[in-house]
């Protein structure tokens, strides 16, 4: 998977206000893909909307640990890759609370129920009442 270009990995940072959207620590940062690609990745470099701000910890929880995966995918850190736009699914912030993720590196913040509308409509019938399946 190719990495972010340095540009788009600084807006990231200050989306996220250069914190771990899962836990807040401020250092060890990484580029989170929320969405994952297959093996072998692709060629495009990832779009913002696409990328999230962990720790070193949270980004390989996010990976190794079944547990964290799902509490991931329901709060936006990560994406099934079968979601067209990856824009679509709100990110829940530790400290912040839920926001949606614009193209031009804006976060828009949204009401609990806002959120969980939006994941239904991107998720559809795969989530249920505070889950993706």
């Amino acid at each position: 998977m190719s990495a972010p270009t340095a540009t788009v990995r600084a807006q990231m940072l200050d989306r996220d206000d250069r914190r771990c959207a899962a836990c807040a620590l401020t250092v060890d940062l990484e580029a989170q893909h929320r969405q994952a690609t297959g093996m072998g990745g692709r060629r495009e470099r990832p779009a913002l909307v696409e990328l999230l701000t962990l720790c070193t910890v949270c980004n390989q929880r996010c990976e190794a640990d079944a547990a964290f995966q799902r509490r991931a995918l329901l709060f936006g850190w990560k994406v099934r890759r079968w979601i067209a736009d990856p824009g679509m699914v709100p990110v829940r912030y530790s400290l912040e609370g839920w926001f949606r993720l614009t193209t031009d590196g804006r976060r828009l913040p949204v009401t609990r129920a806002q959120a969980e509308q939006m994941m239904r409509e991107a998720y559809g019938p795969a989530y249920a009442e505070g889950g993706v399946l």
